[in-house]
């Protein structure tokens, strides 16, 4: 069934789509011969979610119905079965998307045009009765179901083209007409509460005409299969014909075009021509098909339902059947080009149709987004801007935010041209930033910066200077703080390429980095062990550094502690560290050879004595000179260690410190951070509670101890709070009870006080 959800897919450089379409056929033969379980299910759910292939599945069924007509036979009236089931349950993508099948199979010779314009027919009849029952006269309480009903019908006709209006001309002119009367009778035209622009650069800003989709999409797309009604000499009267030349001839007496003149480039019709001569099956009727009288799943008599009631009725229509999503962004020129509307409408439902049904695998949405659509030209800026309309599709976006970052960045790599619109679109955008809805304009920037990072921080600044002129609050400028910041978010206020790859002007936009307060310093864990007495400062500083002296630096790595100054100057520490370290160097070598050339001897530990008191006696300036340097750097040390880390006073940040070095510390022998089980376990250990006193402290401080892990950035303070959740959880239910317990305590001490004074009220009277 791999090949069959992939037939039209070239998987090599000499593969043709009729190849795909005969190794399919080949491999469904032997599924149906083998007697497959759930074939006819699984069928149909492809169908449905590789809804771009809905000509390639009705030619496949076309050539298999000449060969075997009783399986096809059962799948059609599985289908018809499922379309009856989930448009009863007020679904509405399946039942849009196998009505589209049904005009496609018309082609291919498997079911009858009238039983499929039939079914068209009594669809627009349910939102015709609907619409005019009067019930309800604000139509909010049955418009947007039927909407879909229409909308549904529309597009099967589209999919149908000239060929179904030929096959069944009457039928099909009748459907037209139903159409235009409901068209007619449905009252909201267009959604003025979805347009995501509050104004408009002038008369002719198509980006601000936009409702997201709404009823007013409905009112173009009727607009739009209206060429369907005209007859194709008609059309091609209007093409030779120059209505400015007045010599022109009035009639045309060219044999009638054929068909191919009404059809469209996104819909592969020469497949079924290439095919034609083995379409020879005989068409099988549609079964039965029952549709719902009402709005499925709504109870209630509109004539009895009062304002507040029509209101939670429309609520709750609004949200099962949302706007479809759409906008104007760039100019036509780069989207739709010389195509028609239908050419557009088709495109655009290809796409949302595989964002819909592929939204949980991103990488293969974006192959088959990229390179699978059946389109015969370039369409990356249409592309384009229909993943930034449905974006910004109100009341919500069709995907999260996070999602079309994924998206928007794997279709940047595959397809080359998408990066060129891409900028386009933002720009246009920011330009009308002025208008944009504030929501639209946070779902823009989270796109945007996530985009930004994802291609190392390369975004062409200087076409976004604007905003820097504007003052605070300033809409180009709030966008361009929004998209610093979550870049900042997304990594940190150091990062190397940030810096690097950003304007100096717009990082002032960021403004001074934020400080933390109220957060422990680290204190080191394991504790280091005292050094040896006796040893130089210097060494005593180098080995407190190996142990973890030296404190970490926020990450678990050790910090260098910085050389300290007397008021001598440096020259004299530099000299008294020299002569010692070069008395050291020479004892350690000397005393290892007389320890090589008299082990175990008396008299070799005197020698090493003796020279010891020698050497020491030589160094005598030098160590004194050491002393003083010790001393200072010792003041140094110490005036340091006060400024960084500020006396505790408070237990809670005592403990805090604690904990936080445990956190950040790669203990030996394995040198790895702990784990959360690990860090559970020593605050266990430690008796931390009860050292604390009280649940709340003990809560305040692993608070501060978990914010001060995760201060580095946005993400390690998600992930922090993440991992240490279920005990943070455990902590607020101990501290929950507490406070429970002393309530009802302090509720039976009220009690006894009342019922005291009331004992001496009694003895009194």
């Amino acid at each position: 069934m791999i090949s069959f959800c992939r037939q039209g897919d070239k998987t090599t450089a000499g593969d043709t789509v009729e190849k795909t379409i005969d190794n399919a056929l080949w491999a469904f033969k032997q599924e149906i011969k083998h007697q497959t379980e759930n074939l006819v299910d699984i069928v149909l759910e492809a169908a449905v979610s590789c809804s771009h292939k809905t000509l390639h599945y009705a030619l496949l069924l076309g050539l298999l119905h000449g060969e075997n007509p009783d399986w096809v036979s059962s799948f059609i009236g599985a289908a018809g079965q499922r379309f009856e089931r989930e448009l009863q349950a007020g679904e509405v993508v399946g039942p849009r998307l196998l009505l589209r099948l049904f005009a496609c199979l018309t082609h291919t010779s498997v079911l009858h045009s009238n039983d499929v314009l039939g079914l068209m027919e009594r669809t627009v009849d349910v939102a015709m009765k609907q619409a005019t029952a009067g019930a309800d006269p604000s139509g909010l309480t049955w418009q947007p179901w039927c909407d879909q009903l229409v909308y549904a019908v529309l597009g099967a006709l589209v999919w149908g083209g000239a060929r179904l209006k030929a096959a069944a001309s009457d039928e099909h002119e009748a459907l037209m007409q139903k159409v235009q009367q409901y068209m007619d009778a449905r009252l909201t035209q267009e959604s003025v509460e979805l347009r995501p622009m509050y104004g408009a650069n002038d008369a002719t800003d198509a980006v601000a005409a936009s409702d997201s989709g709404g009823a007013g999409f409905l009112g173009q797309l009727w607009h739009a299969v209206q060429v369907l009604r005209q007859e194709p000499q008609t059309l091609q009267q209007q093409e030779d014909i120059d209505p400015n030349d007045p010599d022109a001839p009035q009639h045309h007496d060219d044999p009638e075009p054929p068909l191919q003149q009404l059809e469209i480039q996104g819909i592969p019709m020469q497949l079924v021509t290439a095919y034609v001569n083995k379409l020879k099956g005989q068409a099988v009727e549609l079964p039965p098909i029952s549709l719902p009288d009402a709005v499925p799943g709504v109870e209630f008599d509109a004539a009895q339902l009062g304002l507040v009631g029509r209101a939670e009725v429309a609520i709750k229509l609004q949200g099962r059947y949302p706007a479809r999503g759409g906008m104007r962004i760039l100019e036509s020129q780069y989207t739709d080009g010389s195509r028609g509307a239908l050419e557009r409408f088709i495109a655009e439902e290809m796409i949302i149709d595989l964002l819909a049904a592929f939204d949980a695998h991103r990488v293969e949405l974006a192959q088959m987004l990229c390179s699978g659509l059946p389109l015969p030209y370039d369409y990356s800026g249409l592309l384009c801007e229909t993943l930034f309309a449905q974006l910004l599709r109100l009341p919500h976006p069709r995907l999260t935010p996070v999602a079309f970052s994924a998206l928007i960045a794997h279709t940047a790599l595959l397809r080359p041209a998408f990066p060129r619109y891409l900028a386009g679109s933002v720009r246009q955008l920011y330009l009308r930033l002025q208008f944009l809805a504030p929501e639209l304009a946070g779902r823009l920037a989270d796109v945007l910066a996530h985009f930004i990072s994802n291609m190392s921080f390369r975004w062409p600044w200087d076409k976004y200077r604007m905003g820097l002129a504007q003052p605070p609050g300033g809409p180009q400028r709030t966008f361009l703080i929004a998209v610093l910041h979550d870049l900042v978010k997304l990594t940190s206020w150091d990062h190397q390429l940030l810096l690097q790859e950003t304007p100096a002007e717009f990082l002032a936009l960021l403004g001074d980095q934020p400080g933390f307060v109220g957060l422990p310093m680290p204190l080191p864990y394991p504790p280091p062990a005292a050094p040896p007495a006796g040893l130089p400062a210097v060494q005593q500083l180098q080995l407190q550094q190996q142990q973890g002296g030296g404190g970490t630096d926020g990450q678990g790595e050790v910090q260098q502690v910085p050389e300290a100054r007397d008021e001598g100057g440096d020259e004299q520490m530099t000299e008294a560290d020299g002569s010692a370290a070069a008395a050291g160097d020479s004892t350690v070598h000397e005393q290892d050879a007389a320890a090589g050339s008299a082990a175990g001897t008396d008299e070799a530990m005197q020698h090493i004595e003796q020279q010891q008191q020698q050497q020491q006696s030589e160094a005598g300036p030098s160590l004194r000179q050491q002393a003083g340097g010790d001393a200072a750097m010792a003041e140094a040390d110490a005036g340091q260690q006060e400024q960084q880390q500020p006396e505790v006073q408070d237990p809670e940040m005592l403990w805090a410190g604690k904990l936080l070095g445990v956190m950040q510390s790669r203990p030996p022998p394995e040198y790895k951070p702990l784990t959360y089980e690990q860090v559970i376990e020593w605050i266990d250990k430690q008796e931390m509670a009860q050292q604390l006193g009280s649940p709340a402290a003990h809560l305040r401080a692993v608070i501060r101890a978990v914010l001060a892990a995760g201060s580095k950035s946005c993400s390690h303070c998600y992930v922090l709070i993440e991992r240490y959740s279920p005990y943070l959880l455990k902590l607020m239910e101990q501290l929950d009870e507490e406070q429970q317990q002393q309530q009802q305590q302090h509720e039976e001490g009220a009690e006894q006080v009342k019922s005291g004074q009331q004992m001496v009220l009694d003895t009194l009277g």
